[in-house]
Order: C-alpha cells, then structure tokens, then sequence
C-alpha cells in the first residue's frame, strides 16, 4: 500500500507529460532542467558588430580648363614652330614684329615662365595692329577680381628686354607678380618700331589704350577686371599723347590710377586736359614719378586737385623701376 502511495507522483508526473498539450511540453521541459541545475544568470545580449564609417575619399578636382585662345592669340610658351615659322614669313610686316615679339619674350620671361605663368602674344586693333603682351601670373582664376595694369615703356627699349636691361621693366614685372599675388594681370602695348639697340621710340600706332587693354583681356578670357593701373615711362608718355588724342570724349585712356614716369616730354598737356573728360574724372589717383624731368607738372597738379601726387626719386629709370608701388 505505502508502495502505491510512493508511486503516486510518479504516475501523476507521467500522466502529465501524456496529457501535457504540445505546445507546453518544450516549457516544461525547460523549467524541470532549470529547476535540476539551480539559478543561473542570464546570458548578455548578443554584441552587435560596430560598423566603422570610412571617411569619404577626397574628391579630386579636374584642372581648369586652359582658356581657348582665339585666332591670332599665341601663348609664348607652347606656340609651334610652324606657328612661329608662319608669322616671321608673313609678307605683313605687322606679323614679322609679332613673331619677333614672342622671340624676345621667350627669351626674357624664361623664368616666369618656368613657374607657371602664361603670356599670350597677339595684335590689337587699339594698338593699331602692333603686338601686346600679356601676362597671366601663376594660380590666375580668370573669373575672380582682376587687378590690371596697362604699361607702356620709353625709348631704347621693348616689352621684353634682358634684365640686365637699364630700364628694368623685366625685372620689375617679376616682383609685381610675386607682390601682387595670382590676380595681377600685365598688359605690355608694344611700339610701332621695337628694335634691340638705341632709338626713338615710335607709339604713333596708339589707338586707343582702353581698347588694347580691354581686347587683351577677352583674348586671356580674363571676365572680372575691377582695378586698373595706367603707367607710362618716359617717351612712353607719346602713348598717352595719341590714346588722348585719338578720343576727345577721353575714353581713349581708361585708369583708376594713372602712373606717369617721368614721362613729361609733351604728355603733361593732354593728361591735364583728359581730367575734364568723365574717364578723367573717374579717375581716383594721378602719381608723378618724377625723375630728372625738368618738365612743369604745374598743369597736371591743378587738372587733378588732390587726386595728384608727387612723388622724388632723382634717377630716369628708377622711375620705372618703381612701377605699381604708389598704395592704392
């Protein structure tokens, strides 16, 4: 009897099990083995991989596209040899200068050139066909603000002289570009008679320097110039002279400052007059370099009021040597 008794919970487990509906039998199964194995702790929830995010690669920025110079524009540097070959058999002798033009810049700019900048050659029709220069500095973004300055040189010399040359203008645009930073441009007119050797300079092929300077610009695909630099060195001032002349409404000359270099061999005359012309008026500095010029500069002082500076240096090419140093 106390046998069957003992067999009770046996049996009644057992029944259990037969009568346990399926669903339940895996639950109870888990609770008999947790009973059997005592309080256990509960396992830490799976650790989920950290996804690392990779810095995007850097994107790298094609070049800018090298402007498209029209025909007719050649960049000193990269003209071909049939290019150039061309332009020296040219039977316009216009051509001829433009050819001996670049020779002389490759020559004298070989050091700007090595360090990036751009000159591109070609004729102006504000130059009255001769050739122009134009200097773009290493970095140039033809887009952003533009500082321009017109240049024209005196007698015994070219826009592209040696360095040791005495008027210095080679030497003098290198540091502009280094202190003028990647939006200087240059624009050297050149004159009707450029020869190596001592001679009078001829600007009777002057124009319009307003019109040289602004095609120099479309040709270099320069779209922002928004201060503008006008210098002249001594028979220099004879561009001056014929760019006046040439307009009396006075846009032949177009400056925000106008350089004179001890220029004063019959320009002072016109320069005065031009200050009565709404260019002339625009106008926001006149500076006299003045050298060994023993010229009245009376007239241009009293055109221009307190717009006109002087300025002493007592050396002729020091004059040119200073070029664009007078503070804006």
């Amino acid at each position: 009897m106390d046998t069957l008794r003992s067999l009770g919970p046996i049996v009644s487990e057992g029944l259990q099990w037969t009568l346990m509906p399926q669903v339940k039998l895996g639950q109870f199964v888990a609770e008999k083995a947790q009973k059997a194995l005592g309080p256990q702790q509960s396992a830490p929830p799976p650790v989920q991989p950290q996804l690392v995010q990779q810095a995007p690669a850097p994107q790298t920025l094609p070049p800018p596209q090298k402007h498209q110079l029209p025909p007719g524009s050649y960049d000193v540097a990269s003209i071909t040899p049939e290019q150039l070959d061309g332009l020296k058999h040219s039977k316009d002798p216009k051509d001829q200068a433009l050819a001996a033009t670049i020779q002389r810049s490759r020559s004298a700019y070989a050091d700007i050139l090595q360090n990036g900048s751009q000159i591109i050659a070609n004729r102006s029709e504000g130059n009255g066909g001769q050739p122009v220069l134009t200097v773009l500095p290493p970095g140039f973004d033809p887009s952003k603000e533009t500082r321009v300055h017109t240049h024209y040189h005196g007698y015994n010399a070219t826009v592209a002289d040696p360095k040791a040359h005495g008027a210095g203008l080679t030497n003098r645009i290198e540091e502009i570009q280094k202190r003028g930073g990647a939006q200087t441009v240059i624009v050297l007119p050149e004159c009707a008679n450029a020869q190596a050797g001592k001679y009078a300079t001829n600007w009777s092929n002057v124009k319009s320097q307003s019109d040289t300077t602004n095609q120099a610009l479309q040709a270099a695909g320069v779209s922002n110039p928004t201060y503008r630099v006008v210098s002249a060195h001594s028979g220099g001032g004879d561009a001056l002279t014929y760019a006046i002349g040439h307009d009396k409404s006075g846009n032949g000359l177009q400056a925000d400052r106008l350089e004179l270099q001890d220029c004063f061999y019959g320009s002072q005359g016109p320069v005065a007059g031009w200050a009565k012309t709404e260019n002339g008026q625009a106008a926001q500095s006149v500076v006299y370099l003045h050298g060994t010029n023993d010229a009245s500069d009376a007239g241009v002082k009293k055109a221009f009021g307190n717009r006109y500076h002087r300025q002493e240096y007592g050396d002729h090419n020091k004059t040119n040597k200073m070029m664009d140093s007078y503070p804006d």
